[in-house]
């Protein structure tokens, strides 16, 4: 049975109540894997870091210490278990808050760096990677080197502006077709016929199952850091000071 998601709907639910379903134990019997009717953990995927926490029941207690999407359902890999984790099971689940908020920050940047560049030069984004030790966003296309020092500063412009604007950071879900019926760029492993959770800063819409924060506002001190281009394309590397 796939879990609910419950972090697409509300990234700053950091405690929740659900039902053990299964429990796969290590070589030792000790529980390595628990999987739940409904989570708040985020598993690692789509450039953004796995979610940390805690479970606790009646019987029991474990650190979540690596969340991964595995064959249709989340595997909450757990260590440090203190008493038993049951099947059937009603759990408390606690999601790290302070460092859920630096992904989310960190994630919601990289978001913005598509937006800039998106209204700067209209070149698509083609990866993201938005880990703390040097998050960056690739595009397709090259900015020229004489035109590099110009763009980094105009990025950051457009940065301030849109962090400022401090619009409503917004998700949804929208059928492929309808997607690229208008103009979004999509993945080309994007299944067809089946929902897709979109993302959308100041207007700008992408693809995304990640955490993000509720306002542009809270991505105060985002700054490009840099670009480099390599096999035609083009990767922006950016920071939030004082995050980390």
């Amino acid at each position: 049975m796939t879990a609910q998601l419950t972090y697409l709907e509300d990234p700053e639910l950091y405690e929740l109540d659900a039902q053990i379903t299964r429990v796969e134990p290590d070589e030792s019997g000790n529980p390595a894997v628990v999987f739940l009717d409904r989570t708040i953990f985020y598993p690692q995927g789509g450039g953004q870091p796995t979610d940390r926490g805690e479970i606790t029941t009646p019987s029991g207690r474990a650190l979540v210490t690596a969340v991964s999407f595995q064959e249709g359902d989340v595997h909450h890999g757990v260590t440090a278990t203190e008493g038993e984790l049951r099947v059937g099971e009603v759990a408390r689940l606690s999601v790290d808050g302070e460092l859920r908020l630096m992904h989310a920050k960190l994630h919601t940047g990289g978001h913005l760096i598509m937006t800039a560049v998106d209204r700067l030069l209209k070149l698509p984004a083609m990866k993201g990677y938005h880990f703390p030790n040097g998050p960056y966003v690739e595009f397709d296309g090259i900015v020229p080197a004489e035109e590099r020092d110009a763009f980094v500063g105009a990025l950051q412009v457009e940065l301030d502006r849109l962090v400022a604007e401090d619009s409503d950071v917004t998700w949804r879900f929208e059928t492929v077709e309808n997607l690229r019926a208008a103009g979004v760029h999509m993945p080309a492993e994007t299944p067809e016929g089946k929902p897709t959770r979109v993302v959308v800063t100041s207007g700008f819409v992408s693809p995304c199952g990640g955490t993000h924060v509720k306002r542009l506002g809270s991505l105060a001190g985002l700054k490009a850091k840099g670009v480099k281009v390599k096999s035609g394309r083009t990767r922006v590397s950016y920071y939030i000071e004082g995050l980390g």
